[in-house]
């Protein structure tokens, strides 16, 4: 079983990271193995499914074949849910809704409840293979992510303990929902992709799917040269024109660099399970098209 084979994808990772580009990718990797997929960009900007051209509202646009995008936010998902529980309220519409708005502002996750139940309920739908999600940053998505469970305890019983019942079904089911974590090969962002998955995995329902490390640089050397490399850095040729020892210089710094990179990754992958996949996408410099790019690092990372 690959990423691609849930009904559900939710790509979270700190701001900076590239998640939109990974979301993208992922979403145009399942529309080309032939799949119906929607991206959906719900971090509050157009995001990952702006990346195609087009302006993304809250139906449904097809950007290319087995492709569309969409855009939500917890007031747009706040009136489609009115809709379906109360049906047309004609001139009284605009007063219900805003009275709807200052209890979910005023409550505390229902917001965030209505948000994850528009893009769960698009996967629950059937319409779609798959659904990939440009979500919030990791911190937001927490919230997001247990927001159901949360608003769940508070209403055990009743209509809403229904709703909410479904969604931490689908959330929790590790065949059909799945989080992508992007993050950077440094400190601080596997740190902090550490701590997200240490709370993902005790503060919500959700599972982790793989992680993205995005932006790594390739490596300037052969692992199987590398003592070669090391005894000749070591001792150097006695006479040596200025610019061969900026050469030195520069290959040291890069391998110092490489040897950084590999410590930090062994870390990133020691705190995760080991059947949790840690793919790659490389530093791109000038190209045509970033998401597409992105796509073939990771169809390639994932055998596709």
């Amino acid at each position: 079983m690959t990423i691609l084979d849930r009904r559900l994808l939710i790509v979270g990772g700190k701001g900076g990271t590239g998640k939109s580009s990974v979301a993208a990718a992922l979403a145009e990797l399942s529309a080309y193995r032939g799949k119906s997929t929607l991206l959906v960009s719900a971090d509050g900007s157009p995001g990952a499914a702006g990346m195609f051209g087009v302006v993304p509202e809250h139906e449904a646009t097809e950007v290319m074949r087995n492709l569309s995008v969409l855009q939500i936010g917890s007031s747009e998902a706040l009136t489609e849910f009115i809709g379906l529980q109360l049906g047309p309220l004609g001139a009284i519409g605009k007063p219900v809704a805003n009275a709807f708005s200052f209890v979910a502002e005023a409550a505390p996750g229902v917001s965030e409840l209505l948000l994850v139940g528009k893009y769960a309920h698009e996967a629950r739908s059937g319409s779609w293979d798959l659904v990939v999600v440009d979500a919030a940053s990791s911190g937001h998505l927490l919230g997001e992510l247990a927001a159901a469970q949360n608003v769940g305890e508070i209403a055990p019983v009743g209509r809403l303990a229904r709703e909410t019942g479904w969604m931490i079904a689908l959330l929790g089911d590790p065949e059909i929902t799945g989080v992508v974590n992007v993050t950077l090969a440094e400190e601080v962002p596997v740190s902090e992709t550490i701590e997200f998955v240490d709370r993902l995995h005790d503060e919500t329902p959700a599972n982790l799917a793989a992680v993205v490390v995005n932006r790594t640089r390739p490596q300037l050397y052969a692992r199987t040269r590398r003592s070669e490399l090391d005894e000749l850095l070591a001792h150097p040729p006695a006479r040596m024109s200025i610019g061969s020892s900026g050469v030195f210089e520069a290959v040291q710094i890069g391998l110092d660099r490489a040897d950084v990179a590999s410590s930090i990754d062994a870390r990133l992958r020691d705190a995760l399970d080991e059947d949790v996949p840690v793919l790659h996408v490389p530093e791109f410099g000038v190209v045509e098209s970033v998401p597409a790019s992105v796509r073939e690092a990771i169809a390639d990372e994932l055998s596709l």
